[in-house]
């Protein structure tokens, strides 16, 4: 019975339709639907942009009721007055429309705050995307360079079987074989840890598998020209918060200095005495004679002088981070391009040329190990050149504010 089960499960899982591929493109989508710092961005901003929506409402007026000269009816000399004014603030020198540009720095603030979780969500999904790639490439060259060992291995033995090799010989290779089994040990539980880390960050229910990642094609780097770089870091998130941190100061700043003008409050009302009914008309209006709103002005405008410095400085520092990432890229594209003819093509001829002189019967056990052994080392340095290049050209697209594939 049990050995039945057992059967059905495993041709249950033989039938089971193999997952299917996750692209980087796929990967980062999934990511930011599923992090929860994107959900609270996202939150703040929609509350932002209410906000934005409701103010600039007039301030609420005030409504003064009053009866005077109450007491016992007995005792009651004077008549009783009556009062019911309304008093309305009304704002001026701008004060009103300063008040809807702050709401509307901070909603264009908060959507600038979500673009910047978007693109470290998108940095950080690139990185571990290329790393479990790096991982899978790693692992499969190992395992191929393993099994080509392998196959010299059995021909030593049944040489060392038949008296034309010596055993030493023959532990040579298996040293060398119980070496790359260890790197190959090393490489699965860095592939495992890399796809559990991805698994996590994108959300996904299932655990990814390594058949599922799909290696993107070439990404060349942007092509920017050195006098249009600050235009193209002007795409940037982190650029854009900054500049909207500026207009918010600057609005505060505009705010501060209009409440050097005080508002007037208008009343209008109803007042009845000595049995006289009568209007009430009046303004009422702070004189500014001691404070002048200068001690909030000075603070807003220290602030907006911050804020323009902090806003200069990030442009500097996107700009100069722009230009190194897209030279970098522009570097290591062109060595990934040149790994054909410059490392794999020597590589695979050495360790040929070894092999034919193993099959001859002619070569020298190290010298045949040793070109095993550069292969390898060869094959997982292409490997890690162009996924280098892939990621030095994704980083640079995303310095300049593009999208991480064209």
């Amino acid at each position: 019975m049990l050995v039945a089960l057992t059967f059905a499960a495993a041709m249950a899982t033989a039938n089971l339709p193999p997952p299917p591929p996750l692209t980087l493109a796929q990967a980062v989508a999934q990511a930011r639907e599923a992090s929860p710092l994107r959900g609270a961005a996202q939150s703040l901003a929609d509350g932002s942009a209410e906000a934005a929506r409701l103010t600039g409402r007039l301030p609420n007026p005030l409504i003064d009721v009053r009866i005077e000269n109450l007491g016992p009816a007995s005792r009651l000399t004077l008549p009783r007055d009556v009062f019911a004014v309304v008093s309305q603030p009304l704002e001026i020198a701008g004060k009103r429309g300063l008040r809807h540009g702050i709401a509307a720095a901070e909603r264009n603030l908060a959507g600038a705050n979500l673009q910047i979780v978007d693109w470290q969500i998108t940095v950080r999904t690139v990185h571990l995307y290329v790393q479990a790639l790096r991982s899978r490439g790693l692992f499969e060259t190992l395992t191929a360079n393993r099994d080509g060992l392998s196959t010299l291995i059995d021909t030593m033995r049944r040489r060392v079987a038949e008296g034309y090799a010596a055993e030493s010989d023959l532990l040579k290779f298996e040293t060398e074989s119980a070496r790359m089994d260890i790197d190959i040990a090393r490489a699965s539980l860095e592939l495992e840890r890399s796809l559990g880390a991805l698994t996590f960050v994108i959300g996904a229910a299932a655990p990814i598998a390594s058949e599922q990642l799909v290696e993107p094609e070439s990404v060349a780097a942007p092509e920017v020209a050195p006098g249009s770089l600050d235009g193209a870091i002007a795409r940037h998130p982190e650029l854009h918060s900054a500049a909207m941190r500026l207009e918010r100061a600057q609005q505060v700043a505009a705010l501060e200095r209009a409440r050097r003008f005080p508002d007037p409050v208008i009343s209008a009302g109803y007042k009845r005495t000595s049995g006289f009914d009568t209007a009430v008309a009046g303004v009422t209006l702070t004189v500014p004679l001691f404070d002048r709103n200068g001690s909030a002005a000075a603070r807003a405008l220290g602030e907006e002088r911050a804020a323009r410095a902090e806003r200069d400085a990030v442009a500097r520092r996107l700009a100069s981070e722009a230009a190194a990432l897209i030279s970098t890229a522009r570097a290591l594209s062109q060595r990934a391009a040149r790994a054909g003819r410059d490392l794999l093509e020597p590589a695979d001829a050495v360790r040929n040329a070894a092999r034919a002189a193993f099959r001859e019967g002619t070569a020298d056990v190290l010298k045949l190990i040793d070109a095993e052994r550069v292969h390898g080392d060869v094959r997982r340095t292409a490997i890690e050149l162009r996924l280098e290049a892939l990621t030095a050209s994704l980083e640079a697209r995303l310095a300049v504010g593009l999208e991480i594939l064209p």
